[in-house]
């Protein structure tokens, strides 16, 4: 592998930093970025297949390690079950690239010490008819309830770690109650909550119990007690 393969598989996990790597092009509106490229869009069907095709790309896919839960937990500053309450995306100073913050309300902490409310920044978005994209990165939607693996840069802002590795979707079963979780996007599923293997495309999604799903990320902090999360 090349150093500037190297440069992405050890920042993989934290897009804000990626972008740095990254060409910087000014946005112009109506257009789609990419990896600092602009793309001009002419419709939302172009959209989903831009980002249906640079998902699909072998070279991108290989830059973003594979985290199982032990190292997800351990590699976190803090883990939290919560409802995205809202988004906002906004330029970057220099308007280059934009940002989006995600408010999140925490109904549960199993690391950390986040407060009752958590803010991802989370590079990508759309401002001004222009939307940057950063393949792999999860999507937020108003209302979703999930479990999050948080990571932070050296300037405290929290980001969801490991890209779309590190964000899991709850569903209640309106009968039962009972919660199940499972990632979503593109290569992001998974069969188990332990070694979080991938789940071959067209078979149909396990469902992962949530109580599973923290009993692995207990048993991942007992073993690694004492430890702190790198920065």
């Amino acid at each position: 592998m090349d150093h500037d393969g190297n440069e992405r598989l050890k920042h993989a996990r934290d897009p804000l930093r990626v972008a740095r790597m990254l060409p910087d092009r000014r946005a112009q509106r109506g257009s789609h970025v990419d990896a600092g490229r602009v793309v001009p869009v002419r419709s939302a069907a172009g959209l989903i297949l831009l980002a249906a095709t640079l998902l699909a790309t072998p070279g991108r896919a290989t830059s973003l390690r594979h985290l199982d839960v032990h190292d997800l937990t351990l590699e976190s500053s803090d883990i939290v079950i919560g409802v995205v309450e809202g988004s906002r995306s906004y330029w970057n100073d220099a308007r280059t690239r934009i940002l989006t913050d995600v408010d999140v309300r925490v109904t549960r902490s199993l690391k950390g010490n986040p407060g009752a409310r958590l803010t991802l920044t989370q590079l990508g978005g759309e401002v001004d008819g222009a939307r940057y994209t950063v393949p792999g990165c999860p999507a937020f939607q108003a209302g979703e309830e999930a479990l999050f693996f948080v990571w932070r840069d050296a300037r405290g802002r929290a980001q969801v770690n490991g890209l779309g590795q590190g964000k899991f979707d709850i569903r209640r079963d309106p009968a039962t109650g009972v919660r199940t979780v499972q990632r979503a996007g593109p290569g992001f599923a998974v069969r188990d909550v332990r070694a979080l293997r991938a789940l071959p495309a067209g078979e149909a999604q396990p469902q992962l119990l949530l109580d599973d799903l923290i009993a692995e990320i207990g048993r991942a902090l007992a073993d690694g007690a004492g430890r702190a999360p790198p920065r």
